[in-house]
């Protein structure tokens, strides 16, 4: 009997050691460097002996099986990445509990498997649950919780869920206010967040809201919407978020401006920083209509960054602020129409006000499918101007192309040849 039990205790011994030789750090950079079928060779051996020597449900499989799904989601094999992820994290709750934190990158790895093959719904569900995870780890104001809102907040954010990303990237806030620290650079992220909810609340990407109710897309059991509801249509709320941003920065500059050692680069890289946050402010103002107060901060971002060569801000052509996106044609159901490419390119002058005239189409492919859309919501479009000295002024005849993917119908010799080819394979 004590023959065997230390025959036993040398195989977990083995397999303990099996699994701590084994360079994950090496087959994860393999994986990210197009070496994802040498690492999945590697992995699956790992596994195997993983298992021969503790066992099919032994906590050291979670990380080479959590590998080994990143190496199929690499070979665009996502049905057995989705496979491994959930093994993985079927043993990572068996050993470690239903709620350990442990468990939250692999199902990260879900949501974004999700998230690439188009299941929008798996994937917020699946971030959803993660969030749930780490609150139930970590208390509510508590800093260690803050990637995981910024994540889920920037999620919500991009599926236009904005009344939900607003909830979390206040918390975030608050949790950082707890910590004195409001003030400070970590939370300019998090204001940003807050200014850009307010963006996509007044200004939604579809020239068509009908189809998207935020306040219904978020499926957390404990997300208090209830103190959110009054923040909408609240847009000065969005402006204070990058008043504060600039005030930040300012003072970031101000502070290393004390500091005799500063390098050059290092202060340009301030500056540089204080002259974005600005532009974001006199943006906001441009695409809310506050004319005065966005030509003000522009005539004053001109002057600061005139002598600046290097500048990444540039003022000598309009850029386009806001563009409701125009309802693409309609994919058919006849599978056998392929896409092809297609635009509309137009002409118009550019206001100061941000706003076009004199809109003219110059060419269209194919011929009037997508004219009238693009014109349409060009009207509704917002621009920043071109500024020279005396601030912002007209672009005459500027050149604006959309493109987007149609469905020419087959000719006839096409069509005979896909018949022909299905005649011949059966």
């Amino acid at each position: 009997m004590t023959g065997v039990l230390a025959v036993a205790l040398a195989s977990v011994v083995f397999g303990a050691k099996a699994a701590d030789s084994a360079d994950f750090d090496y087959l994860s950079v393999q994986i990210q460097n197009a070496e994802a079928d040498q690492a999945r060779i590697s992995l699956e051996q790992i596994i195997s002996d993983i298992e021969r020597d503790q066992g099919r449900y032994a906590y050291a499989l979670v990380q080479p099986l959590t590998l080994l799904g990143d190496a199929h989601m690499t070979l665009d094999q996502t049905d057995l990445a989705a496979e491994f992820y959930a093994h993985a994290l079927h043993l990572s709750r068996s050993n470690r509990g239903l709620f350990a934190a442990e468990q939250v990158d692999i199902v990260y790895r879900q949501a974004t498997l999700h998230t690439t093959t188009g299941n929008l719904l798996l994937a917020r569900q699946r971030e959803e649950y993660a969030f749930e995870v780490l609150q139930r780890n970590y208390a509510k104001t508590s800093l260690e919780l803050l990637p995981a809102i910024e994540r889920l907040a920037e999620f919500y954010q991009r599926s236009y869920n904005f009344l939900g990303a607003r909830v979390l990237f206040n918390q975030a806030l608050d949790a950082l206010e707890a910590q004195d620290s409001r003030t400070s650079e970590a939370a300019i992220p998090y204001l940003q967040g807050v200014a850009k909810t307010y963006l996509t609340e007044r200004f939604p990407p579809y020239y068509s809201e009908s189809q998207y109710d935020s306040r219904l897309q978020s499926g957390l059991r404990d997300l208090d919407m209830s103190g959110e509801y009054i923040s909408i249509s609240n847009f000065p709320a969005g402006e204070r978020a990058l008043q504060a941003i600039v005030s930040i920065r300012q003072q970031s500059l101000d502070d290393a401006l004390l500091d005799p050692e500063l390098a050059d680069e290092d202060y340009a890289a301030l500056a540089l920083a204080l002259h974005v946050a600005t532009l974001d402010l006199a943006d906001w103002h441009q695409m809310f209509g506050h004319i005065r107060e966005a030509r003000t901060l522009y005539k004053h971002l001109f002057a600061e960054i005139s002598g600046i060569t290097s500048s990444e801000i540039t003022f000598a052509q309009p850029k386009l602020l806001y563009f409701p996106k125009p309802k693409d044609p309609r994919r058919p159901d006849d599978h056998r129409r392929l896409p092809a490419n297609g635009a509309v390119e137009v002409q118009f002058d550019v206001m100061p006000t941000g706003r076009i005239r004199k809109l003219e189409t110059i060419a269209s492919n194919p011929d009037g499918l997508m004219d009238f859309q693009v014109r349409r919501n060009l009207r509704d479009a917002i621009f920043r101007p071109a500024l020279n000295d005396d601030g912002p002024c007209i672009t005459e005849a500027f050149s604006y192309r959309y493109e987007f993917a149609h469905y020419p119908d087959l000719t006839d010799t096409e069509s005979e040849a896909i018949t022909t080819s299905a005649s011949e394979s059966d």
